[in-house]
């Protein structure tokens, strides 16, 4: 198995006033495209700071991490209310397309990850779904290296109760010092791997057994790459391999990392926003349709 590391990417810190701080990251600032991966922004919200946002031929999901305090309440075109707690996942399957806000509810510092993932061709006509997976529903696996949270997909024998419409996989996990960690990767997939805290080291091309050494490199090892806290990378592994393996590394302090794989949609990106098509005809037809109303409307209560 060969699995190709992209460039390391660190997410510029921007602010978006004095209410929030955010690292984005788009599927064109990689060497090698994270498909489905199409855009996840870290932030840190305290106050209330954007407008009903349009949702289309993509899925969305916020993560909200465990050190988060407070409620997001998130509130859609389709009359859905949810209050998001620290640990839990707010998914939705935009599909056609919905509005949809998210905002902190009284005294909060809400810290997560939104990501926004590509839907198929084929897919991008369903109808919204949303729903909240809470951070008790999650499994949760305990070993000596550490601990990972399975938000999304299955790993080491544990499935996550999620219902995507495509497979995908998304861990939030720790690792002590100096611990290591393998992370199988099928073919035909891509990985997105974050450092949220500490130093991740993250080495490619290992299969689960009987792998040869690899060779010295005196230009560099192109199979390791080391991600401090608040940059990305993403591992490709090709669809005529066989399964291969990442192993994560933590340096000397505790390292934290999200991951989110998933087969890659061979289909090209047109987006606006976080409404994602498969060509400028589409996008422009879903542009329009959202203007006509077409994505439905939220209360004046509802997008405060």
């Amino acid at each position: 198995m060969t699995i190709h590391l992209s460039n390391v990417v660190a997410g510029p810190l921007q602010s978006a006033g004095d209410a929030c701080t955010l690292r984005p990251f788009l599927h064109t600032d990689f060497s090698h495209s994270p498909s489905p991966v199409v855009m996840v922004d870290h932030f840190v919200m305290t106050k209330a700071t954007a407008v009903p946002q349009p949702h289309a031929g993509s899925c969305a999901a916020t993560l909200l991490l465990e050190d988060a305090k407070g409620v997001m309440q998130c509130r859609d075109s389709e009359g859905n209310d949810h209050a998001a707690q620290a640990g839990d996942l707010h998914w939705t399957v935009a599909g056609a397309g919905l509005l949809q806000t998210q905002q902190p509810v009284g005294p909060a510092r809400l810290n997560g990850l939104r990501i926004v993932l590509n839907l198929p061709d084929r897919l991008k006509s369903l109808s919204p779904a949303v729903s909240l997976l809470r951070a008790w529903e999650m499994p949760v696996i305990q070993t000596s290296a550490g601990r990972t949270r399975v938000v999304a997909g299955s790993h080491g024998g544990w499935q996550s109760p999620l219902a995507t419409p495509e497979a995908l996989m998304i861990l939030d996990g720790w690792l002590r010092p100096g611990a290591t960690q393998l992370l199988p990767l099928p073919p035909g997939w891509n990985a997105w791997v974050y450092s949220v805290q500490g130093d991740l080291g993250v080495r490619a091309r290992h299969c689960l057994s009987g792998a040869p050494p690899l060779p010295k490199r005196q230009e560099g090892d192109p199979d390791f790459a080391v991600l401090h806290a608040g940059s990305a990378l993403v591992a490709s592994a090709p669809s005529a391999d066989d399964e291969g393996v990442l192993l994560m590394m933590a340096g000397k302090a505790p390292a934290h990392y999200v991951l989110i794989a998933g087969p890659a949609v061979d289909e090209p990106v047109f987006r606006h926003g976080t409404v994602v098509m498969a060509s400028q005809r589409a996008l422009t037809r879903a542009l329009a349709a959202h203007e006509a109303g077409d994505f439905g409307t939220m209360r004046q209560d509802q997008a405060a």
